[in-house]
């Protein structure tokens, strides 16, 4: 039973990479449509900073997009998650947030709660690196008992 239950798993993540994959090409597609019909209207070669703005948030939702797929590669590969990748995700999710907000419209109350929740992704990310780099400093330590040399 265990098993059926993992291969519907992993189809499910094969299907999920596949609409990731589509939703990503169609992204940047609308992306460089966008960015050209811009540059051409009139007045030509000059845009509306609106327009820059909308493009930022796109190609951020992009790289988000890319940083899922890593995700789901990796859940595919070694059927495990790693959190900093997904804390990751989580911050370049808010930069965008942070990048596309129009601040005229927000309470003070809001943009301290989006700084509150930065910084403590930003620790969290913190911890998890701290943490697996210590895990490899451990590993290649030398075992008590073994020697270096080999005769």
């Amino acid at each position: 039973m265990l098993h059926v239950v993992e291969q519907i798993e992993k189809l499910i993540i094969r299907a999920l990479i596949i609409l990731l994959l589509l939703a990503m090409v169609l992204g940047t597609i609308e992306l460089g449509r966008v960015t050209i019909l811009e540059i051409f209207a009139p007045p030509f070669l000059l845009l509306d900073i609106s327009k820059i703005f909308e493009g930022f948030g796109l190609a951020l939702i992009i790289l988000i997009g890319l940083e899922l797929l890593k995700v789901l590669k990796l859940f595919l590969v070694e059927d495990k998650i790693k959190p900093e990748i997904i804390v990751e995700i989580a911050v370049i999710a808010i930069c965008n947030k942070i990048i596309t907000l129009d601040t005229k419209h927000i309470s003070g109350d809001v943009l301290l709660g989006i700084a509150a929740i930065l910084v403590g992704l930003s620790i969290g990310y913190y911890v998890f690196r701290f943490r697996a780099a210590n895990k490899e400093i451990r590993q290649n330590l030398p075992v008590a008992g073994e020697s270096n040399s080999e005769s």
